[in-house]
């Protein structure tokens, strides 16, 4: 009788380990980018992946930046209207240049992420958010304290998006991180990861 009784308890201890264990892996699944944009089969139904967004949207109005020690930097525009050029060809999805500069990204502890983002984000705007990633996985705190953030203050009109860096946010980051002066004319820029146009943005 005394063996079973602590054979119950045994299994019952177990069995609540495992359940902790269970809520603790669901509530923090890791994030692949790549496998987010690849076309899903789920119970015989084809899911597409997202479209990607044109490149003069790909840095929406609030960019997050986890660097690879899982770091996170901020970046603002001011805004993301209606697009005045000539040239710009449907499909277009090569991130547009910016002129971001290393001023622009501002560190940001994981512990202040939730305030952060109460204070800064515009309640009578459509806030565009991309959380870019270093890495093709997304498994740090940092980065699952920044989605539950956005997840809990975003409006009614606000959405995120998640994509790798680009060439320009990895070329700005690497120099503010180094402390060096930061000209993108002399940049070797690869003209297939980055377009160069004159235009303006009307609000």
């Amino acid at each position: 009788m005394k063996s079973a009784l602590i054979g119950f308890i045994t299994c019952l201890f177990l069995f609540n380990c495992t359940k902790k264990e269970e809520k603790t892996v669901a509530k923090n699944i890791p994030y692949i980018i790549s496998e987010e944009n690849k076309t899903k089969i789920i119970n015989n139904d084809t899911t597409p992946p997202p479209p990607k967004p044109p490149g003069w949207l790909v840095y929406g109005t609030n960019s997050f930046i986890i660097d690879n020690d899982s770091t996170v930097y901020y970046s603002q525009r001011k805004e993301v209207g209606r697009i005045c050029i000539s040239g710009i060809e449907e499909g277009d999805t090569i991130p547009y240049f910016i002129d971001l500069q290393p001023k622009d990204l501002i560190e940001i502890h994981k512990n202040y992420i939730s305030d952060f983002i109460k204070t800064n984000y515009k309640t009578d705007f459509k806030n565009i958010t991309f959380i870019c990633s270093k890495t093709n996985t997304l498994k740090s705190k940092s980065f699952f304290a920044l989605q539950n953030a956005l997840k809990s203050n975003t409006q009614k009109g606000d959405f995120y998006h998640i994509r790798r860096t680009t060439q320009e946010e990895d070329t700005v980051l690497k120099y503010k991180k180094n402390n060096k002066y930061y000209d993108s004319e002399d940049i070797k820029w690869d003209k297939t990861k980055i377009k160069f146009l004159n235009y303006k943005i009307k609000a």
